[in-house]
């Protein structure tokens, strides 16, 4: 496996995830590179830069928040 690090062109990945922005779906581009991703949308120049460890700690809250939902919902199915 080819590490980031170790590429010499750059990357471009146009995922299948679409955003509604002033009108319009646009797909999302993620362009990595080994310590940020930048993330932007197709048609658009406006770019957001994210660490890895920024993309790591935001999926943990969601994976925690998702748990911690299921947990509650199951709590209430059981008090019925």
């Amino acid at each position: 496996m080819t590490r980031l690090s170790d590429r010499k062109t750059r990357l471009i990945i146009e995922t299948a995830d679409v955003v509604r922005e002033r009108g319009k779906s646009r797909e999302v581009i993620i362009e990595p590179s080994p310590y940020i991703a930048v993330i932007r949308l197709k048609g658009r120049r406006q770019r957001l830069e994210v660490s890895w460890a920024g993309i790591y700690m935001f999926a943990a809250r969601v994976a925690a928040d998702k748990a911690r939902a299921e947990k509650k919902a199951a709590r209430k199915a059981g008090k019925r």
